[in-house]
């Protein structure tokens, strides 16, 4: 009887940890200890996150910069930066190709925050900042967060939205409310 509680809880732990992860597209590191589906030359993660796309059984990619490979995956069960330092990128194959709008708080490495009055400014805002490539707009404290990356997505922020620089004028249009 206590060890049914104890797997219980213990997959209730899991459960939340990788819940609390949320999606993570584009961030920095490989995965190890995974079953590889193959090995493509790419010439961006982006590509590689379209080949993944198309390869049957693929969840996770993992695009190496200098050697321009990308590594198909059937599952992520360690992300690590140890090895590969910026050389690195993975991502979920679900992710989208440009990420604007996300639900979330974005945290990553902070290029700064100002008040603001809308997603639009905030997404403007990061447009004209070189080190800007995310940016988070959170309308109870009319703030824009502007970071340079963004390994981690935090869904709890109920009213936050999360974009890349590279969004359109037209979309950063459909969140100024």
């Amino acid at each position: 009887m206590k060890a049914d509680a104890f797997i219980l809880g213990l997959f209730f732990w899991f459960h939340n940890a990788v819940a609390q992860k949320g999606l993570q597209c584009f961030v920095p590191g490989e995965c190890l200890d995974s079953q590889i589906l193959g090995a493509t030359p790419t010439n961006s993660s982006r590509e590689c996150w379209r080949h993944c796309q198309s390869v049957t059984g693929c969840t996770w990619f993992t695009f190496y910069k200098d050697s321009q490979v990308c590594t198909p995956l059937s599952g992520c069960l360690r992300l690590s930066n140890e090895k590969c330092q910026d050389n690195c990128i993975s991502g979920e194959e679900e992710c989208p190709e440009v990420q604007c709008g996300v639900h979330g708080r974005c945290y990553g490495a902070l290029e700064g925050i100002r008040k603001v009055a809308n997603a639009k400014e905030c997404a403007s805002m990061c447009r004209h900042r070189d080190e800007c490539f995310w940016n988070t707009y959170d309308p109870e404290h009319e703030s824009c967060m502007m970071t340079n990356d963004c390994p981690l997505l935090d869904r709890s922020c109920s009213n936050c939205s999360s974009s890349e620089r590279d969004c359109t004028a037209e979309m950063d249009a459909n969140m100024s409310n």
